[in-house]
């Protein structure tokens, strides 16, 4: 595969907490860069998925906005709470059928549950590689594709930057929205058990039992992300640790997307002020304080 010129990006998994890639495809955007390769895991494969097929930043912010419930939602008694049939179906209504049809190159990761090994799927159909990529253990369905039982990218690479390899596109920028190491935990644990269940459905709180699994997954994601990316590093990594911010946090969908904005105008400001030569080619200190108005 020749190399393409341009920039690649990278966008990690991490549910709601993704939103946050919208507000960082904006700043690409103002600063006049040009994506020529993708690669994203759960969250990061739709909006990566989305922004290939065509879509910019403030498409993707409209369309992620008029989404409800219902668009998204099915429940399960399997091997997941939801069946995913209703995400999947909003996929195929928003994405090419196939990776082929895309307007640029894109890698989605996902994971093979049987052998845990990650799965970089680059051809073929496309909704059903960014619905398995998508797939959280426990929320949704694993998906079948090639012989394969697929979930989540993020449980083995919620940052694949080392997908870029693949893809070969010399420069990279990382926007990683993966659940920070630290965060508070609440021990509270008011109201009747029939409350609390209520209120984890509808995503309003927690129940103590989701609290300490999903905060124990958090810890261990962020250790295996940062362990990851010592071995696989981008040009930029644009970090959003969003402590109040959850995987579940969808009702804070527009403070999410414009924390993403605001983190990486930050991000490239400091890059253009401390490490001007870690700029995409045709990018000086000068251009972005211009365009980003720091």
């Amino acid at each position: 595969m020749s190399e393409h010129a341009g920039i690649g990006l990278v966008l990690s998994g991490g549910a709601a907490r993704g939103f946050a890639h919208i507000g960082v495809l904006k700043v690409i955007e103002r600063l006049g860069l040009s994506v020529a390769c993708i690669a994203g895991t759960s969250m990061g494969a739709i909006i990566g998925a989305l922004y290939a097929s065509g879509y910019r930043a403030a498409e993707i912010d409209e369309l992620a906005s008029s989404l409800g419930w219902r668009d998204l939602i099915d429940f399960s008694l399997q091997t997941g709470v939801l069946k995913g049939d209703r995400l999947h179906k909003t996929l195929s209504k928003h994405l090419p059928a196939t990776f082929e049809d895309l307007s640029m190159p894109l890698a989605v990761t996902t994971t093979n549950v049987e052998t845990g090994e990650e799965v970089v799927l680059m051809s073929g159909p496309l909704p059903e590689a960014v619905r398995a990529s998508s797939s959280f253990p426990g929320a949704f369905e694993p998906v079948e594709m090639n012989g394969l039982t697929l979930a989540d990218g993020g449980i083995t690479n919620n940052l694949p930057v080392s997908a870029m390899s693949l893809l070969q596109c010399p420069y990279v920028i990382a926007s990683d929205v993966t659940p920070p190491r630290r965060s508070t935990y609440d021990m509270q644990d008011g109201g009747a058990w029939w409350e609390r269940m209520v209120a984890t459905v509808r995503l309003e709180r927690r129940n103590p039992m989701a609290q300490m699994l999903l905060r124990t997954t958090d810890v261990m994601q962020s250790i295996l992300t940062d362990i990851q990316y010592s071995l696989h590093p981008a040009d930029v990594r644009i970090q959003l640790d969003m402590p109040q911010y959850r995987i579940e946090s969808f009702r804070e969908y527009e403070a999410i997307r414009d924390t993403g904005e605001s983190t990486a105008k930050a991000a490239f400001l400091g890059v253009a002020h401390d490490r001007p030569d870690k700029l995409p080619a045709g990018l000086t200190p000068s251009v972005v304080q211009e365009r980003l108005g720091g």
